[in-house]
């Protein structure tokens, strides 16, 4: 009696293991910037080396006097002078509604009298 070329049941789970490609490890994903929660905030000392790093990446320098920054994944994204109009942001995200948003509320902080003197 001839073989069966119909193949058995370990016959076939053996081919699907042996046909499904190894997987590559999860990957962890970064946050996506539109979903992260964004703080807008005044500039403190502490945050010195956060805008040099930041006017670095944007080749700019960095605002002078007091600051109205936003912080997004516990890093500063961008920030806005009070006094000048400077702005700075990271080229490497999508930052031109957050400086929108800083720009309102350097508007707003300056219509109620907030000056540089007056935020130190």
């Amino acid at each position: 009696m001839p073989e069966t070329l119909i193949p058995t049941a370990p016959q076939r789970q053996r081919r699907h293991l042996e046909a499904v490609p190894a997987q590559a490890p999860a990957r962890r994903r970064r946050p996506d910037p539109l979903w992260t929660p964004l703080a807008i905030r005044l500039a403190v000392a502490a945050d010195t080396p956060s805008l040099w790093r930041l006017a670095a990446l944007d080749s700019a320098r960095p605002p002078v006097g007091t600051s109205v920054v936003a912080e997004q994944g516990g890093s500063i994204v961008a920030a806005v002078s009070l006094d000048g109009w400077t702005a700075i942001a990271n080229p490497f995200i999508p930052t031109a509604d957050i400086l929108a948003m800083l720009q309102l509320r350097a508007a707003q902080l300056r219509r109620a009298g907030l000056t540089p003197e007056v935020a130190a």
